[in-house]
């Protein structure tokens, strides 16, 4: 997904590291049996990156990311964060940043960084 605020009249996007802590991503993570992609994608936002808010209906879009165990469909919800968790459960394994979004578009790989910018679109900012 892609957590934001405006703060200061400015557009913050919200990343987390990668669970080895090499570099910074959207938060995302997978869609439990049974459970909707939009419910996973606010279970998620809690876990990896502590932030609660209101998600978007539709998805911005949805990329292909492989891992270990094999490639996975994203679904890309924006979300407008509504409150930022002092502690959440994976706190001692990712760290949080919020970034202006040209910071946050210059740290991910091009499938997640197409999804951003279509977060800038939607919210009218072309990410300023």
């Amino acid at each position: 997904m892609v957590p934001y605020r405006i703060r200061r009249g400015r557009l913050e996007i919200a990343l987390v590291t990668t669970s080895s802590g090499n570099g910074w991503i959207l938060p995302k993570g997978w869609v439990d049996d049974d459970e909707h992609p939009r419910a996973a994608a606010i279970r998620e936002a809690e876990e990896e990156a502590g932030l609660l808010g209101v998600l978007a209906r539709q998805p911005l879009g949805r990329y292909r990311y492989v891992n270990d165990t094999g490639p996975r469909d994203v679904d890309v919800y924006l979300m407008r964060v509504t409150e930022v968790l002092e502690q959440w459960p994976e706190e001692n394994r990712r760290r949080r940043r919020w970034m202006a979004f040209a910071e946050a578009a210059a740290c991910l790989p091009r499938e997640p960084r197409r999804m951003l910018r279509a977060a800038g679109n939607a919210l009218g900012t072309g990410g300023r």
